[in-house]
């Protein structure tokens, strides 16, 4: 199944125990089935403005995060695992660990929420909390 989506995307990240967050709506692009999907579309946020995004989902259990433009990364979210991913942006590239808490998906017929909580790390010290929700209209 291939449809056009309306997607909001709720951010939040702890960092030094400061709590920042956004919210944004935008239209996107829905590909699959309830347990493997990827959902495509373009950042709209600040610096990620001009970004394209694509987030593929695999046996909702395991996220793969592909991002294209000035801040290019391919991340890996998988529940109890910890990945290496690499993180470009335009002041140089970094190798973070991203280690996942949650990953829910209850997408069905293309329509639902993708649930994610994690860490992320720069040489095994945690540098910030984060919690990702994904509604797929």
């Amino acid at each position: 199944m291939k449809k056009d989506v309306l997607l909001t995307l709720r951010d939040a990240h702890i960092v030094d125990d400061a709590r920042e967050s956004y919210e944004m709506t935008t239209r996107g692009v829905f590909c699959g089935n309830d347990d493997n999907y990827t959902i495509e579309y373009d950042e709209q946020y600040d610096e990620l403005r001009g970004c394209h995004t694509v987030l593929s989902v695999k046996n909702k259990k395991c996220v793969s995060i592909v991002r294209t433009g000035s801040y290019s990364s391919e991340m890996m979210i998988e529940q109890g695992k910890r990945h290496n991913c690499n993180y470009l942006t335009p002041y140089g590239s970094m190798l973070i660990g991203i280690a996942a808490q949650k990953v829910k998906s209850t997408v069905v017929d293309g329509c639902g929420v993708l649930e994610l909580k994690y860490t992320i790390d720069f040489y095994g010290g945690v540098a910030s909390e984060n919690e990702m929700e994904i509604t797929v209209k």
